[in-house]
């Protein structure tokens, strides 16, 4: 079976121009995190809509070892156009918004890095040519980590158990 080709205009039925948007949005982004990590590239992508539940909210990416503000920052050296700062220092409300945005860029790249950390950890981030070295240091990560859950498991067991006893023994 055979598409056809799509005709690239506005989609005039506004539902179904959200429903596009929704799918090509999440495709997009996709696409945008494969480019990211295949090729390892920094990238961001930023985009709005004006319509539906979260109409005015962004959509983004950005790569996982990089933030918005390096990024900002390297367009900025590149292409000797200022992006950031381009509000008067008196205004309280962009004094806000970019505190939130450097907030934001910080609990993004934190996040990345403890994504980053546990993918390590669980074996999927390891390179096909591991050394035994590096297997050895996760396995000794991974068996510290099971002793952890094993002994907080035993604790909490313990409890359990003594609250039943004394539940016993309170009711004979």
């Amino acid at each position: 079976m055979v598409r056809g080709k799509t005709e690239i205009k506005r989609i005039d039925n506004d539902v179904s121009r959200r429903m596009s948007f929704v799918k090509r949005r999440a495709g997009l982004l996709k696409k945008a995190n494969e480019l990211a990590v295949l090729c390892d590239v920094d990238l961001g992508v930023l985009v709005f809509s004006d319509h539906g539940a979260g109409a005015g909210q962004p959509s983004d990416y950005c790569s996982p070892h990089t933030s918005w503000s390096e990024l900002i920052q390297r367009y900025e050296t590149i292409t000797n156009v200022q992006l950031q700062d381009t509000y008067d220092d008196e205004d309280e409300d962009a004094d806000d918004q970019m505190f939130m945005f450097k907030e934001i860029v910080g609990l993004r790249r934190e996040r990345d890095r403890l994504q980053a950390s546990l993918r390590r950890q669980t074996g999927e981030d390891l390179p096909s040519g591991a050394t035994k070295e590096e297997l050895d240091t996760l396995d000794q990560q991974l068996e510290l980590a099971l002793a952890k859950v094993r002994e907080r498991k035993d604790k909490l067991m313990d409890q359990q158990l003594d609250e039943s006893y004394h539940k016993v023994t309170v009711i004979l």
